[in-house]
């Protein structure tokens, strides 16, 4: 056992070192991702089946094999597209080396802490990354929402000036903040390279990933296919937008107190737990020390997981 549990810590701490290694270049390597985020390299539906590049990639070699391993696999093309949602400039590998050595900690400390068979709990620290990046997605897409029907009036309004469809986005994507404006400057710089429109519509669809993003492409799509009154049609998409927007703020006013009882109710038996151990640690031995402590322990944090599960999913609403 001891053998494992040192060669758990060596590798949690090579990939401690790598993974600190690749975060702290990110920034020297920001125009080679710039390059290949131009060149629709990554996230969206613009690619080829052979990576292009315009530069030299100096990422560190440590992952570069991984990447070249999985790149072209449907798995690691839906992570590409997950990761472009988030607004994150991480690759695959980076994000999967992450998510490893997050289980590896967490499986070294389970085997100190609660040791036997429910160390395999710390395995789930794993996910932590994924969290983070589903947390990430919904914080913008949730921008994406808020700033959108802005957006579609300022577009309605240039087109009503006699701007093109094409020149009217990119002043959009000039006008516009983050995370929003990058995007349609993107679909602007993609169509003028030569890239078909439908084509960086979709695109640009599949990035930010909202329903009020599809019905935006899909309704622009539609009027180039049978014509019709664009400045009015988006005026009608901007204002369902925002009819939208006001009753999601109504449904989470309504939900908010039974989101808030379940995390009051998932982190009670932990605040509880410190608070008699700080009290009266000999009290508490018998629950770190003995199987059937063990037991009641991991059965305890199954029940909490599984409970704040069914609580958020009943608070949920879905619109």
């Amino acid at each position: 056992m001891t053998a494992i549990v040192l060669a758990l810590v060596f590798l949690g701490v090579l990939f401690l070192i790598v993974g600190g290694f690749v975060f702290m270049n990110r920034r020297r390597l920001g125009s080679t991702d710039a390059a290949r985020v131009r060149v629709g390299e990554v996230g969206g539906l613009v690619r080829s089946k052979t990576p292009v590049s315009i530069l030299r990639d100096e990422r560190v070699s440590e992952i570069r094999a991984l990447n070249e391993l999985l790149s072209g696999r449907g798995f690691i093309i839906q992570l590409e597209r997950e990761i472009a949602r988030a607004g994150s400039r991480q690759r695959p590998a980076e994000f999967m080396l992450f998510s490893v050595l997050y289980g590896l900690i967490g499986l070294t400390v389970a085997l100190f802490v609660l040791g036997g068979v429910f160390a395999t709990a710390g395995l789930l620290l794993a996910l932590v990354p994924w969290v983070l990046l589903r947390r990430r997605q919904e914080k913008r897409s949730r921008q994406f929402e808020v700033q959108l029907p802005d957006a579609l009036e300022l577009l309605t309004n240039s087109l009503r000036s006699g701007y093109s469809l094409q020149a009217g986005m990119e002043f959009v994507g000039k006008e516009t903040s983050a995370p929003l404006g990058p995007e349609i400057t993107r679909f602007y710089e993609e169509q003028r390279l030569g890239i078909d429109v439908r084509t960086a519509l979709v695109a640009m669809q599949e990035r930010i990933g909202t329903d009020d993003a599809r019905m935006f492409v899909t309704a622009l799509l539609l009027q180039r296919e049978t014509g019709g009154n664009l400045a009015e049609l988006l005026m009608s998409i901007s204002a369902i937008i925002r009819e939208r927007l006001t009753f999601r703020g109504q449904v989470a006013t309504l939900t908010a107190e039974p989101k808030a009882s379940a995390r009051v109710l998932a982190g009670m038996p932990f605040v509880m737990f410190g608070i008699l151990y700080l009290m009266n640690p000999e009290y508490m031995q018998p629950l770190l020390t003995t199987p059937a402590g063990h037991f009641a322990i991991g059965y305890a944090l199954v029940s909490v997981v599984i409970g704040y599960l069914l609580m958020s999913s009943i608070a949920s609403v879905e619109m």
